[in-house]
């Protein structure tokens, strides 16, 4: 049986500090995304729902009324 050895040079503290430092400032680019793009996006999608429902509404009523007008 053939094992392989663990090589001593790697540190698992080591490899979590090199994607900490990778990861410096992403915090910020997360309130970015959230500002920058979700947030204006709500705002134009939110209106458009309402609507949506609103026509969707009034085409099960018609589709529902129409035998019996």
């Amino acid at each position: 049986m053939n094992r392989r050895r663990i090589r001593p040079e790697f540190d698992a503290t080591t490899a979590n500090r090199d994607f900490a430092v990778l990861r410096r400032g992403a915090a910020t680019l997360d309130y970015v995304l959230a500002l920058g793009v979700v947030l204006p996006l709500l705002t134009v999608i939110l209106p458009l729902g309402r609507r949506m429902m609103q026509l969707v509404y009034e085409m099960t009523t018609t589709l529902i009324a129409w035998p019996f007008m």
